[in-house]
């Protein structure tokens, strides 16, 4: 079958999402499809038989880099003949279009909840850029059928739009359980150390977090906080500072390496205020590592609690009470209880790999 699949970067290099289109091109090829990728930034590492159709963006605004890509890989679509289209970014018509980013009508509705403010928000250009492509792409007649990672996904898009939900398949993430694996030569040290991993402190929840692991210090229990991510740290380290865990946090910016953070680690926090389904969880399941996040994450559905992790109710105002009090309760287990947690993460991770995702994907496309 000849595929097209639009995504504006398609590497190893950066977040989930970008990941994600890489494996997924590269499956394909592996199942002997022949894959075209329009895109503006391409790995070519990623495999030999993918065929990169460069799309320029115009980044001299945010909207006008939503608007140009889609215009864009759009032209460039109708130069090629292919079998199926499926777009991986904001991106219509197409056969499939998988949502790999937030929703930007429900972020909206939690980033800015005030009647102003949200009013304010609603005119701006950039945000009018995307909610017009985005209800665009919801309209049956531009888009085959929808794949979501998670239930929330399709739980929301029921909510705000008009697609029907029969022509919605929820398919899960897989991981490279080569690259993500867990560290033979793992021992717990005498201070438990607690992993975020995020490239957007804001929506990832890194506040109610340092806030959390405040918490847990001020009543006495030692732990560690690795931040792992390229946002600007500043007012995180002020807030730090303020909390008086300056010397507990450790700022570390962005690595290549994220799954040696996994393997050093004892437990992943991410209290995301929203995430369709947020890989790095379980990239650190696969890991043997643990995780603590939210139910405004998607990836929050393949967590077992007090198994393999913990879920906390997303976004609310007592969010950073709910993360230390779940830190706490991993703090207090037994060595041998945390180790067990650590097989738990792993087994559940074995369950979902890239192959499997890939298969399950072309099945729903050829429905």
């Amino acid at each position: 079958m000849k595929i097209a699949v639009t995504r504006s970067e398609c590497s190893y290099g950066k977040g989930g999402a970008e990941r994600f289109a890489a494996n997924l091109c590269r499956e394909l090829c592996n199942m002997g499809h022949e894959v075209w990728v329009l895109a503006e930034i391409f790995d070519p590492e990623i495999h030999p038989g993918l065929k990169h159709v460069p799309i320029k963006v115009n980044r001299t605004t945010s909207f006008t880099k939503h608007l140009s890509f889609n215009r864009n890989s759009q032209a460039a679509l109708k130069n090629l003949e292919v079998d199926q289209v499926i777009a991986l970014s904001r991106n219509f018509p197409s056969d499939a279009f998988r949502v790999s980013d937030p929703l930007q009508c429900y972020w909206m509705k939690l980033r800015y909840p005030g009647k102003i403010r949200s009013f304010i928000e609603s005119i701006n250009p950039r945000h009018r850029t995307i909610l017009k492509i985005e209800r665009a792409i919801m309209d049956p007649k531009n888009t085959r059928i929808i794949v979501t990672n998670s239930q929330l996904s399709k739980t929301l898009i029921g909510e705000y739009y008009q697609y029907p939900q029969d022509r919605i398949h929820v398919i899960y993430n897989g991981v490279d359980h080569e690259q993500f694996t867990p560290d033979p030569n793992y021992q717990e040290g005498s201070q438990i150390k607690l992993l975020f991993v995020g490239q957007d402190f804001k929506r990832k929840g890194l506040d109610p977090l340092l806030r959390a692991f405040a918490m847990a210090r001020e009543q006495g229990h030692d732990c560690s906080l690795r931040v792992v991510g390229s946002d600007n740290p500043a007012p995180y380290l002020e807030l730090a500072g303020r909390l008086g865990v300056i010397d507990r946090v450790n700022f570390e910016g962005p690595t290549r390496e994220i799954q040696k953070a996994y393997q050093m680690s004892d437990l992943f926090v991410f209290p995301s205020l929203y995430d369709p389904f947020a890989n790095v969880v379980l990239e650190s399941l696969a890991c043997g590592l643990p995780a603590l996040t939210t139910t405004t994450n998607g990836s929050s559905e393949i967590i077992e609690e007090g198994q393999n992790g913990y879920v906390v109710q997303g976004a609310t105002h007592h969010l950073s009470k709910d993360l230390a009090n779940r830190i706490i309760q991993f703090l207090k287990l037994t060595p041998g209880d945390r180790k067990k947690m650590r097989q738990a993460a792993r087994n559940t991770a074995e369950r979902y790999t890239i192959s499997r995702n890939a298969e399950v994907f072309v099945e729903k496309l050829n429905q």
